[in-house]
């Protein structure tokens, strides 16, 4: 199912196809599991992302009470296996990070850290075992009140108005981040630009060849800030070991490759990030209302 709305469907009946394909896919792997628990849940949340990404285009329509009610349960079922999503991410980020060292600086296998995160993995994925029997019925709720949402007043206006703000606060979050390069700095900014990059896969059936490259370069940045996050959260982790002698000598060695790799994603984001959020906020949306024009 494409992520996006079609041009001959009403802009009310489009959002709403839209919310429910995400809810139904997130239902579908829940009833559904694939064998490993870890990427399940991986893809449930990336749908919940989603659909937050595109709830947020209705506010001007629905309210900012309601959508902020609904984007709670949304973010409330994502959290019912944060655990195991983290448990996951690290040792996925483990073992790209030694795949990769294993290229240029010899085989480092680093056994015990990966039995660390192993253990942890499978011990988070025991904890969760029956989260989808709490996950489906919420989901069900929350679909049953977001396809009574009232949006048959819904206009283009309101769509370019959310993607305005969704953008100036990419930008906020840029700036903050150049001032202060802290790893929660640029966390809270791969957000905003998850944000952009939904809603502008959304928005591509208006002009492909603009929107479609503007989507690419925000699912770079995306990227980009993606592999830094997850790096630091594995170092974040692992400190947390530092007084087990067992794991010293492979701590030191991993801390060295993460904060090296980190400092090259940064920089390369921050370039990336600079030229994607060079157009006013107001001016990037006259864009895409322009192509709104040229459609209806």
């Amino acid at each position: 199912m494409a992520f996006r709305l079609k041009l001959r469907e009403p802009l009310p009946q489009g959002l709403k196809r839209v919310l429910r394909e995400q809810i139904d896919s997130a239902l579908h792997l829940c009833q559904h599991p694939a064998k490993q628990r870890g990427v399940t849940v991986h893809e449930v949340r990336k749908h919940l992302k989603k659909l937050r990404a595109a709830m947020r285009l209705a506010i001007g329509e629905v309210g900012k009470n309601c959508h902020v009610r609904e984007d709670r349960c949304v973010r409330k079922i994502g959290r019912l296996v944060s655990d195991l999503r983290d448990a996951q991410v690290r040792l996925q980020t483990f073992i790209e990070l030694r795949d990769q060292a294993a290229k240029t600086v010899g085989r480092q296998r680093f056994p015990r850290t990966e039995e660390l995160l192993l253990l942890e993995r499978e011990s988070f994925s025991a904890a969760f075992a029956g989260w989808q029997s709490q996950a489906i019925p919420q989901l069900e709720r929350v679909k049953a009140r977001l396809m009574n949402w009232p949006l048959d007043g819904l206009n283009w206006k309101q769509i370019c108005n959310s993607v305005c703000r969704i953008y100036r606060r990419g930008q906020r979050a840029l700036a903050g981040t150049i001032d202060d390069p802290d790893a929660e700095n640029f966390h809270a900014w791969r957000k905003r630009v998850k944000d952009v990059w939904y809603q502008l896969r959304i928005l591509q059936p208006l002009n492909r060849t603009v929107l479609e490259e503007m989507a690419h370069d925000a699912e770079v940045l995306g990227e980009l800030l993606g592999c830094e996050h997850d790096l630091d959260f594995l170092l974040v982790r692992l400190k947390k070991e530092s007084s087990d002698e067992a794991l010293a000598h492979e701590l030191v060695q991993l801390q060295r490759l993460i904060q090296k790799r980190c400092k090259r994603l940064r920089r390369d984001a921050l370039e990336l990030g600079r030229r994607f959020y060079a157009e006013p906020a107001k001016a990037f949306a006259k864009r895409i209302s322009i192509f709104v024009g040229k459609r209806i």
